[in-house]
């Protein structure tokens, strides 16, 4: 084998690796927009230790609230001040996870945990 061969081979391999690592990320991570006052999507499925992040699309001050207004669970309680604003949050263990604004409580949502 040449040392051209042996490099190609070396790179090929490097590419498949990097394929699969960003397979890895692309499942590990899921992102859900607040726009016009709601969650959206509203429901999403998920494998544990999917990090999932809040994107706040809106010119106002929403939380994400995890929990439900009358049943706060403790695990989080971020305020996302205005446009832009992001929070984010690994779900480790499987199970079902709801999510509300705590300044608008009918905006909900639910994350599955597989």
């Amino acid at each position: 084998m040449t040392q051209f061969e042996e490099m190609m081979g070396l790179a090929a391999i490097a590419l498949v690796l990097g394929l699969a690592a960003a397979e890895v990320n692309a499942e590990s991570a899921a992102t859900i927009n607040i726009q016009t006052f709601q969650f959206q999507p509203k429901q999403i499925e998920v494998k544990a230790g999917t990090t999932v992040t809040w994107v706040n699309q809106d010119d106002i001050r929403h939380t994400v609230t995890s929990g439900a207004p009358d049943n706060k669970d403790g695990r989080f309680d971020a305020s996302l001040v205005g446009k832009g604003a992001k929070f984010s949050f690994t779900f480790a263990q499987p199970g079902t996870y709801t999510v509300f604004c705590d300044r608008h409580q009918h905006m909900r949502g639910e994350i599955t945990v597989k």
